[in-house]
């Protein structure tokens, strides 16, 4: 079981496979592999826990680009007023 640093790593090394014709949606991972894709992360997480994935042997990320992401998180961090 890699641990979710490692996934993490995983996916974003292999980002633009992993993504392309999915943009948009999330992404089910485990032991370097995808599950399966969902069209929000409740419902990777509820398909985690019927398969009986402990947390922290998964990850649910959501396919968007690099840039997409940075831009998502950096807006997320900035606060106004």
């Amino acid at each position: 079981m890699a641990n979710l640093d490692d996934l993490y790593r995983w996916f974003d090394e292999n980002r633009d496979s992993i993504i392309k014709g999915h943009e948009g949606q999330h992404v089910l991972l485990k032991d370097d592999a995808v599950i399966s894709y969902f069209h929000d992360d409740n419902k990777a997480l509820e398909h985690a826990r019927k398969t009986g994935f402990s947390m922290g042997e998964f990850l649910i990320q959501e396919c968007i680009s690099k840039e997409e992401e940075c831009m998502y998180y950096y807006n997320e961090a900035v606060s106004f007023g």
